[in-house]
């Protein structure tokens, strides 16, 4: 199983699972349950001989919500039925720009957090208040150096996220540096 599915694609995902055949009447059921909390959606296998083919059309993931996502496939036979500890993982649904709607957020959560984070930094440097009262109730900002620091570490992860993101679309690591030795 893959780690993301886009809205609105198509999924088609070939299973071979020696002890449950289909052949031998077994299918199997995969379920996508959300992290955060939502609707469970789950999808049947149909048989290609002893193994199982897991598709799902383009209309039905479009409708699933984006987000993290808990996945798992059982084998399935009359009464009978195992979850398969070895085919379960988490995946992410992400938006498909195909079908979005105007304006839709296509940044990743850390991407979201560094911008937050920046806008505050902005925020607390021009108005110097850490924290006041008023009416005995108390409202307290971070500290500019503690938000420093999660800048810090927030601009980390968006760089790991893209520098996966480039090298799963075949693109060298900017965090590599080629070096050619020779004399001069």
């Amino acid at each position: 199983m893959q780690s993301e599915i886009v809205q609105g694609s198509t999924l088609n995902w070939r299973v071979d699972v020696p002890d449950y055949p289909a052949s031998a009447g077994w299918a199997l059921r995969l379920v996508l349950n959300p992290r955060a909390g939502g609707t469970v959606y789950t999808v049947n296998s149909s048989a290609d001989g002893d193994a199982h083919l897991v598709q799902i059309q383009a209309g039905v993931t479009e409708a699933w919500p984006a987000g993290a996502y808990a996945w798992q496939l059982w084998a399935l036979n009359g009464g009978e039925q195992y979850a398969l500890d070895q085919y379960r993982g988490q995946l992410r649904i992400v938006p498909g720009l195909l079908t979005a709607a105007a304006g839709t957020d296509t940044r990743s959560d850390a991407e979201i957090a560094l911008d937050n984070v920046r806008a505050t930094i902005r925020g607390t440097t021009s108005t110097g208040v850490l924290s006041y009262t008023i009416n005995g109730r108390e409202l307290r900002r971070y500290g500019v150096e503690e938000l420093l620091a999660l800048e810090s570490k927030l601009a980390t992860d968006v760089e790991r996220e893209r520098s996966a993101a480039a090298m799963a679309a075949g693109r060298p690591s900017a965090r590599k540096v080629y070096v050619r030795m020779g004399r001069a």
